[in-house]
């Protein structure tokens, strides 16, 4: 998702999580993880703020100070940080992190920026790539990783970064679960021919097309709290 602004959505995948995470539909992430979500963004009373890990409300919910934000963050990721579609707390102190789509299309590469910032992110991207799943940093690689499915790539270096952080530090988080989120049905796209028809045509995209690229298995996703779900907005509640 990249439409961060303020406000209700009226389309696509901001407009799907900002149903879900709400009070009347929030049961149904819930059965999917098997937990009892807390969510912290985006919430209605917030005109659905969405917050970057790096926002001191997030940093004080989560329990990092400001000196942890300083040694884990600085030269980690460079401002500014992404922007998480949503984030909820369950039982056992789980945190959950959130990356949404509801068409094929909402895979953006990444765009390319300051020199130094780059390098900053790519190092971040591909020593976690190498540390979970092997995957050695060369230009072909490096492509998938940090340019064509760059979206995916940061959020798991993130979920990472902070599992590290909860490993090594008193905080108010025990994991980290990262939850890359497929809506089906969103009928908002319908005129545009976007729409995705069923969970299986995500699971072919993901299983045909992004895994494979990525050179990623869903067994070493899972290994590692990254799931891939699907849901079904015609059973939200509007």
């Amino acid at each position: 998702m990249s439409n961060t602004s303020l406000g209700a959505a009226t389309k696509g995948s901001k407009l799907g999580i900002q149903r879900l995470a709400q009070p009347e539909n929030k049961h149904i992430m819930d059965e999917i993880v098997i937990d009892t979500l807390q969510w912290l963004s985006p919430l209605r009373k917030e005109e659905y703020r969405e917050y970057r890990m790096n926002n001191s409300k997030i940093l004080n919910l989560l329990g990092i100070t400001k000196d942890m934000k300083e040694r884990y963050f600085k030269q980690f990721w460079p401002s500014p940080q992404p922007e998480w579609d949503g984030i909820a707390i369950g039982t056992n102190k789980i945190l959950y992190l959130f990356e949404a789509k509801s068409h094929f299309q909402e895979f953006v590469p990444g765009k390319k920026g300051n020199h130094d910032n780059d390098n900053m992110k790519y190092s971040s991207i591909m020593n976690i790539a190498k540390k979970l799943f092997g995957i050695e940093n060369t230009p072909a690689n490096k492509e998938y990783w940090c340019k064509q499915y760059y979206q995916i790539a940061n959020r798991i270096a993130f979920q990472q970064k902070l599992i590290t952080i909860a490993r090594k530090e008193k905080v108010n988080y025990a994991d980290v679960k990262m939850i890359f989120l497929n809506f089906v049905n969103d009928r908002t796209w319908e005129k545009e021919k976007k729409m995705v028809r069923s969970a299986n045509d995500w699971d072919i995209y993901y299983d045909n097309k992004i895994l494979p690229l990525m050179k990623i298995s869903r067994k070493q996703l899972t290994s590692n709290n990254i799931y891939i779900i699907n849901v079904d907005l015609d059973i939200l509640k509007q």
